[in-house]
């Protein structure tokens, strides 16, 4: 099977075995990409699965079957819609080995439902207040990748900038090999495969807020980040780009020297400590990355 539409407006084709993480801000930026993704399913005969706890199920299917007609009985018989928290805590418990099988159970469902491809999408809020093996999320995020490229799925993860801290997001680039942002597509230059993915950050995890700072630090961010000098910005777009520091000032015709005072100047402004970190804030603060 070649490249398959998301059927998202300006968002190119990808291949049946991605997963990747979508980066929005609020349910509006959300339902821009989740309709049109399991839209385009439903089109084109895929099985669809949306795994969500912000919208009622109900609300969910009915948007994207549409009105009883001609074609309400097989577009409803390709959408299952659940929700996440009952998907990803079916006993109150995250568990890997449960996750995978409920995953793999659904791609042979679609397969013996004569089903080329399954399309899923899972909105992660249900992670937020903690739940029991909530730490072990990364885990299953980075092993799924493994996993993945032997099915005929596209897999989603949906994360919503509003609510998730900055570091906890860290982990998010870590274990997502590509991710859609403002409608793009994007080759994850921090994604870390299975193997090289550090099973000492998950262990670290317990130390992130997962949840988005209050409305104070998110002035105190900002006013940071409004100091940053033009000179650092571009240094900042480089790193976000994935850039080495040496390829930064090939592009911006400084010496290594310089691109790494103005990173050192970028931490310390922003009270951070790693290009990921960097990179997600650029993210949040709607920096390109090509």
């Amino acid at each position: 099977m070649n490249g398959l539409s998301l059927g998202i407006p300006g968002v190119g084709v990808v291949t049946p075995g991605t997963h990747f993480c979508a980066l929005y801000s609020g349910p509006a930026e959300r339902d821009r990409l989740l309709y049109p993704f399991l839209e385009e399913g439903l089109r084109q005969g895929d099985k669809c699965l949306c795994l969500i706890d912000d919208v009622e199920p109900a609300v969910v299917r009915d948007r994207a079957v549409g009105q009883p007609g001609p074609e309400y009985s097989r577009r409803s018989a390709q959408l299952d819609v659940e929700r996440a928290s009952d998907a990803y805590l079916p006993s109150g418990e995250f568990c890997v080995d449960d996750m995978m099988r409920f995953l793999a159970e659904s791609v042979d469902a679609a397969t013996d439902d004569d089903f080329d491809l399954l399309r899923a999408a899972g909105e992660m809020s249900w992670v937020l207040p903690g739940p029991p093996g909530w730490d072990d999320l990364f885990r299953y995020e980075s092993a799924l990748n493994q996993v993945v490229e032997q099915m005929p799925a596209i897999l989603v993860c949906l994360y919503d900038l509003q609510k998730f801290g900055a570091d906890m997001l860290v982990e998010v680039l870590y274990t997502h090999p590509k991710v859609l942002l403002d409608r793009t597509v994007i080759d994850n230059p921090h994604y870390l495969p299975p193997k090289e993915y550090p099973a000492a950050s998950i262990e670290a995890a317990n130390r992130y807020p997962m949840v988005r700072v209050g409305s104070a630090g998110e002035v105190g961010t900002d006013q940071a980040w409004a100091s940053l000098t033009d000179g650092e910005l571009r240094v900042v777009a480089g790193v976000a780009e994935g850039m080495s520091n040496r390829s930064i000032g090939e592009e911006l015709y400084l010496s290594r020297h310089t691109v790494d005072a103005h990173l050192k100047h970028v931490y310390l402004k922003l009270d951070i400590h790693s290009r990921v970190q960097l990179t997600v804030l650029a993210l949040q603060h709607g920096f390109p990355t090509n």
